[in-house]
């Protein structure tokens, strides 16, 4: 295997990631940021964010020298071949892709390069965003250079395996590209048996939105499904899993009620495509749809608490799970987020546990929350559990021991990780997403 120099702009999740894996392949990898202190707590051995298995494969590659940490671009980029942009790109408040990072990186590279770099550009970008990088960097540098768009496909909680066995790797070159640029990146890709899919610029861009939405869209779709099953008095889960017994589905689909998706992808890349799209003047309904059944969601899950606690000012409700899913202490965008704000609003004390995200939560709510790392603690005298996220933690706890300490027997399953019928024969008052009639669950007792 030919092993390649590479520097990492923008040491976040997708560059820590990124850089912590093809150093595992053999390459020699330099992560940067201008973020010190960060840097310095990489050093240490310390990271930002929970990833399993993230630490331990770093610390192995510092270890084998594969792996260095630098702040000072100058440092950080002096002998690269390759340069992957793994800066942020959030959202504005109208939808559209902030680039600001991507530039601010652009003009630190352009001052640094000496010719020939490959730039690789792994961030979430607008389409058309390979040109403006081109352009941004021909401002400061004259001399040859390549731009090369290989957009991430991770997946937080799983992210090591979605790189290093990875489906696919797309790449998308410019109109000029030589020879020795694809060479050079199918040889950075070599470890990993995926096929790779060559393409322009553009079309890698767009593959990006296209799987996001596309999978946003399933999580949507099954959860309108669980609404008109709770109407008919149907049961999602097995709707669910007939869909998956379908080949042209199949069992990987994203097909699990619940409260819907959140985090950095799904909702910032649907909103970025509605923008584009507007801006191409073609509305895009169906992402509107898709968009707006899964903000539904959350409202619906509050009003299932509601109807078990009508009566909500004052009462505790225990909320089991803050992160957007299992694996990740990433809150950003996590339904949790808006269940908590409008609990908050009609005045319910809210208890609240979760394996590894109470720190980013607290940072966001302080003292407006009581936390618990023992999820028994928080249901200590709860007048309703709601499940947010499908820790495995969660599904393991006893249920008689959750009945008693309980006020009273509510679960609200935002997740559908407990089974209906064993809850209500242990005479919980139960509510899942999609499994039946909710109005039967109001029978006086």
């Amino acid at each position: 295997m030919t092993r390649h120099a590479i520097t990492i702009v923008g040491s976040g999740y997708v560059g820590l990631v990124t850089g912590a894996c093809l150093a595992k392949l053999g390459h020699r990898v330099v992560c940067h940021d201008i973020d010190t202190k960060k840097i310095s707590l990489l050093k240490r051995g310390s990271m930002p964010f929970f990833e399993p298995g993230l630490r331990e494969i770093i610390l192995q590659s510092v270890r084998q020298k594969r792996l260095t940490f630098e702040s000072d671009p100058v440092t950080a980029l002096r002998g690269s071949e390759v340069i992957f942009i793994t800066v942020g790109t959030p959202s504005r408040k109208d939808g559209s892709v902030d680039i600001s990072y991507v530039k601010s990186a652009a003009k630190s590279i352009a001052a640094n390069l000496r010719g020939g770099e490959i730039i690789v550009s792994k961030s979430t970008v607008p389409i058309g965003a390979s040109l403006l990088l081109r352009r941004s960097i021909q401002r400061t540098f004259s001399g040859h250079f390549s731009i090369v768009s290989n957009p991430e496909f991770l997946r937080e909680g799983v992210a090591l395996g979605a790189f290093l066995k990875a489906d696919r790797i797309i790449l998308g070159y410019e109109q000029q590209v030589t020879a020795r640029v694809k060479k050079i990146m199918r040889e950075i890709y070599a470890g990993i048996k995926a096929p790779i899919i060559e393409t322009n610029n553009r079309t890698a861009e767009l593959i990006k939105y296209a799987a996001n939405v596309f999978l946003a869209s399933h999580i949507s779709f099954i959860n309108s499904i669980a609404r008109l099953c709770e109407e008919i008095g149907a049961d999602v889960e097995v709707v669910s899993a007939a869909l998956k017994a379908d080949p042209r589905i199949g069992q990987r689909a994203f097909l699990s009620a619940g409260i819907g998706y959140g985090g950095l992808c799904f909702p910032k890349d649907i909103r970025a495509l509605i923008r584009i799209s507007q801006k191409l003047g073609y509305r895009f309904k169906f992402l509107d749809v898709v968009d707006q059944i899964n903000k539904d969601q959350r409202k619906f899950f509050v009003q299932r608490i509601r109807m078990l606690v009508p009566k909500i000012k004052g009462k505790k409700v225990a909320l089991l799970g803050l992160s957007f899913k299992p694996q990740t202490d990433d809150l950003r965008d996590a339904p949790s987020l808006d269940i908590i704000k409008s609990l908050l609003r009609a005045g319910a004390k809210l208890h609240v546990t979760d394996p590894v995200a109470i720190n980013s939560t607290r940072r966001i709510f302080g003292s407006l929350l009581t936390y618990h790392r023992n999820p028994y603690d928080a249901l200590r005298g709860a007048h309703v559990a709601a499940i947010i996220t499908e820790w495995p933690q969660f599904t393991a706890l006893m249920r008689e021991k959750m009945k008693k300490l309980l006020a009273e027997p509510n679960i609200v399953d935002g997740r559908n990780i407990y089974d209906p019928e064993t809850m209500r024969h242990l005479g919980f008052r139960y509510i899942g997403i999609g499994r039946g009639y909710i109005r039967e669950i109001f029978v006086k007792k």
